[in-house]
């Protein structure tokens, strides 16, 4: 089998794979680590989970089209409709999901804080990852994405994380706030670019590093089933009856993906 020759469709989206498997681990691992104090580390997740998602997304796309097209594949122009619209790419992988009998949630299904990242990653895609550079020059910047996130862990902290561990939290940073209080100055700003004392800087960290996990949970909720759609895709390469595949295993590349609530909040590092 070592010379067997497999068609370009097949090493193009192998790569695709890799490429989409680094971006949603890093996108994670960089989410986990992310804090008022490491901003960049936003931007770093935001960028590699809606690249990853995007390209998780068109590549579902793109084999379903070859599936019903005698395995031709679609047009440059076909695929650039799509554009960076995370939204509505998950519309098309739904609609795909449906005809396969595959669950796939479509976007009223989800609760309320998984359509709001959805959200959030469809508009980093497409906008407002250029949002400091657009604010410079123009009045139109649409909603600052760390702003953005800031609300969502606001909710999360309300829906997902418990009192008792809340309060826990905030205990612990009153202790150390007043140990520090008359001998810090804090010039620090929030996701919001409001200032922050050196107490609200602590209150944040504690308070985030708690919600991030959850967050952190719910973007695999989302992903997870997607996962699951590109497999059965991938899966009817075995029934076309031809000597080399024209696309891998992809669901391969995201087995590192699993969706167990307790595994996910202990994890800090991707894959």
């Amino acid at each position: 089998m070592h010379d067997q020759q497999f068609p370009s469709s097949f090493l193009l989206l192998q790569q695709e794979g890799y490429l989409i498997s680094s971006c949603l681990a890093t996108g994670l691992t960089e989410l986990r680590a992310a804090n008022v104090q490491n901003k960049g580390a936003f931007y770093s997740a935001l960028f590699n989970l809606s690249v990853g998602t995007e390209r998780l997304l068109k590549a579902i796309v793109i084999i379903e089209y070859m599936l019903n097209g005698n395995l031709a594949v679609p047009s440059k122009k076909q695929m650039k409709e799509y554009g960076h619209n995370i939204i509505d790419l998950y519309d098309s992988a739904v609609s795909i999901a449906s005809n396969r009998n595959v669950n796939l949630p479509n976007r009223s299904a989800l609760d309320s804080l998984n359509q709001e990242i959805l959200g959030l990653l469809s508009a980093f895609a497409q906008t407002t990852r250029y949002y400091n550079l657009d604010a410079l020059s123009s009045s139109q910047r649409g909603e600052d994405p760390l702003a953005h996130w800031s609300n969502i862990i606001v909710s999360i902290l309300s829906q997902d994380v418990s009192a008792r561990q809340r309060k826990r939290i905030l205990d612990q940073v009153n202790l150390v706030a007043k140990a520090i209080d008359d001998i810090s100055i804090s010039r620090m700003h929030g996701l919001d670019q409001r200032p922050i004392s050196a107490g609200d800087a602590l209150e944040l960290l504690g308070l985030h590093d708690q919600a991030v996990k959850y967050a952190v949970f719910r973007i695999v909720t989302i992903l997870s089933p997607i996962r699951d759609l590109i497999e059965t895709l991938s899966h009817e390469s075995y029934s076309l009856g031809i000597s080399a595949p024209p696309f891998p295993q992809m669901q391969d590349f995201l087995r590192w993906m699993w969706n167990d609530r307790d595994y996910v909040l202990r994890k800090k590092k991707w894959p």
